[in-house]
């Protein structure tokens, strides 16, 4: 009733007319059905100084239900850094009402600008579907009436609704990821052995209402791979050891089961991507004599098995469909060739012969040896006296032996093509 007065009052001094240069808007925005979310009211002052509004903003109550409103950011400070003189607000279901005088005594307005924040108010979603919160003048009684004063006039501001999306709230959303990993092969024999990380991670969809995070009681995988390589081990990677855990193993991919407790005791969530399993792959000689490498495709599969495997997350005793993130494997073609390490001069044996090879190439012009690598007798990742003193150690004072690739031939993993010109073996 307050309102009413007031307003009537300033509605007095002149008429109401109708100037676009005054703009109050509602926000637009999705809220979760039993969930809450919040719309802001906006003034766009692009006329002379205003010195109060009113207004009320009317809900469809079947969608929506008004919980609450509070001054916005620019309504809290309008009055030379405080509330207005005179603030009324009214709350029901099916909306809200505001008036305000900024100041009685003129001495504050709200001068021309954009983006004035007036109030924002909270709403319950009560079902599924779109709906508008829309400016006005039926709510109260009397009714308020929606209006800008400008020099005492009450004017009719433009008007834009707000549009609300309610939806239901999701399921549980969770994805599994396999991860690129790479591996290296010699084109002699083409042979590669690569792990694969497997990770479990679920999207937080509490601001749409959902429960973050949930605790699940298992899951089943399949993944489907190219020709070039083929599983060999499923490990599990779990913080407890699971009550069910069966794996099957084919050419062309792989399937697990997983439950983490019958009774129920062990559950898991995971917030954040977490590794449940990782994956052992072979080439078994598929990349032999090719020098280009491949690149093979790790593809989350739902047909792996007889019957079928389900690529599905186990909630509440329910299956939940996985969302997927396909991952790979990148063989690269490293040429290496077999030697032994202390071996200099390629006769198959270490002894002093190699100890002196080594001083007479690092100090006497002696002949480089035909495999550089070999000449790092110590394994230390330098040629230099250290490898003939080590040579000399271990045939005569009864020092240690050199490392692998020694006594029998052998490759180093992180040579290059330029360690050795040929096979250095017999």
């Amino acid at each position: 009733m307050r309102i009413f007065y007031i307003f009537l009052f300033l509605f007095l001094f002149g008429q109401v007319a109708v100037a676009q240069d005054y703009v109050l808007s509602i926000s637009s925005g999705t809220i979760p059905e039993g969930g809450s979310g919040s719309l802001t009211i906006s003034m766009d002052n692009n006329g002379l100084d205003v010195q109060g509004w009113s207004y009320g903003a009317c809900n469809d109550t079947a969608f929506l239900t008004c919980n609450a409103v509070v001054d916005g950011s620019t309504t809290a400070i309008v009055n030379n850094g405080s509330p207005p003189g005179f603030n009324e607000v009214s709350v029901n279901d099916a909306g809200f009402t505001v008036g305000v005088v900024i100041c009685f005594t003129g001495c504050a307005v709200l001068a021309p600008g954009a983006g004035y924040e007036l109030n924002v108010a909270t709403y319950t979603g009560n079902s599924e579907g779109t709906t508008t919160v829309a400016f006005c003048d039926t709510l109260g009684s009397p009714p308020v009436v929606t209006v800008i004063v400008v020099d005492g006039q009450s004017v009719a501001p433009s008007q834009n609704s707000g549009s609300v999306d309610v939806v239901g709230v999701p399921d549980p959303e969770f994805t599994y990821h396999a991860e690129d990993a790479s591996g290296n092969y010699n084109p002699g024999d083409g042979n590669a052995s690569v792990s694969v990380a497997i990770s479990l991670s679920e999207t937080d969809n509490s601001g749409l209402g959902a429960p973050f995070p949930n605790e699940t009681q298992g899951f089943s995988m399949g993944v489907s791979n190219g020709s070039e390589v083929f599983p060999t081990a499923v490990n599990l990677s779990l913080p407890f050891t699971a009550d069910f855990a069966e794996d099957s193993l084919f050419s062309n991919g792989w399937t697990v089961g997983v439950v983490y407790s019958f009774a129920g005791g062990n559950t898991l969530p995971f917030p954040v991507q977490t590794t449940v399993l990782s994956i052992d792959y072979e080439t078994g000689g598929s990349m032999a004599g090719d020098e280009d490498g491949a690149t093979v495709a790790l593809t989350w599969d739902d047909g792996l098995g007889s019957p079928p495997v389900a690529n599905v997350v186990v909630v509440d005793g329910g299956s939940l469909q996985a969302l997927f993130d396909d991952g790979s494997i990148t063989l690269n073609a490293v040429v290496t060739v077999d030697f032994i390490r202390g071996d200099v001069n390629g006769d198959e044996k270490v002894n002093i012969a190699d100890g002196i090879w080594i001083i007479y190439e690092l100090f006497l012009n002696g002949p480089t040896s035909a495999c550089p690598i070999s000449r790092d007798a110590n394994a230390d990742g330098f040629v230099d006296t250290g490898d003939a003193v080590f040579v000399f150690n271990y045939r005569f004072l009864d020092g240690p032996e050199p490392s692998a690739p020694f006594p029998d031939c052998g490759q180093e993993t992180d040579q290059t093509p330029e360690d050795c010109a040929t096979s250095f073996c017999g």
